[in-house]
């Protein structure tokens, strides 16, 4: 059992750990150099329903840092709020990246669009779901990015920036972060400029119904 596994609960029965589903660079010797514009020794994100449904599996290919990140994600919410839908997970990168249709980038395997939660923990199966604030789950949705956070390789999350307020008030609220976290997590408040370039989670329109995630490379560096 991975330590993750000690600390959010057993692998689902019938489903192999991220660590024997992936390969990660130990195992294939791939450097952690990587780019945003081209993909090198693509990783697919392994079919697993039980924690999330991938709504373009020919785009599904990402970098190995990006689909650990998945796979622990959907474990992780699996065992802490099973009565939750798997999380949607659209397009990621095609095999060797490079330009994928419908978006800017998206080119080298550390960009996935990632569904939001609709109240009590719902997300559709067949993709996103336009959402007002008011019909955001909290709870969720700050679940699985908080479990995003915790493995230390997220560079910046973008999502709409009422959706990005509801989520700063429910975990202010809660008390779920110190004064600190959420300064670091959260953008400042201040003109349009700053709250879209400071935090980890940052503004973005047309980002009302899923979150882009982008991480880091494996050696913990931005993309060059």
């Amino acid at each position: 059992m991975t330590a993750f596994a000690a600390e959010y609960g057993p692998t689902l029965e019938g489903e192999l750990l991220a660590t024997e589903m992936v390969a990660v660079n130990d195992d294939t010797g791939a450097s952690s150099a990587c780019s945003d514009q081209y993909l090198e020794d693509g990783v697919l994100l392994p079919d697993l329903p039980l924690f999330y449904v991938r709504a373009q599996p020919n785009g599904s290919w990402g970098s190995a840092t990006m689909v650990d990140l998945l796979v622990e994600a959907g474990r992780h919410m699996s065992w802490l709020l099973p009565q939750a839908s798997p999380f949607v997970v659209g397009d990621i990168s095609s095999r060797n990246g490079g330009y994928l249709a419908g978006h800017l980038s998206h080119r080298g395997g550390i960009d996935a669009d990632v569904g939001i939660y609709r109240k009590d923990g719902w997300q559709h199966s067949r993709g996103f779901t336009q959402l007002a604030p008011s019909e955001l789950d909290v709870e969720a949705t700050w679940t699985l990015i908080s479990t995003m956070l915790s493995t230390g390789n997220v560079h910046f999350i973008l999502l709409d920036r009422k959706h990005i307020d509801r989520l700063h008030a429910y975990v202010q609220s809660a008390g779920l972060l110190t004064e600190a976290e959420a300064a670091r997590i959260f953008p400042v408040e201040g003109t349009r400029a700053v709250w879209e370039h400071t935090g980890i989670l940052r503004h973005a329109p047309h980002h009302q119904d899923h979150l882009h995630v982008r991480v880091l490379c494996g050696d913990g560096k931005r993309a060059d």
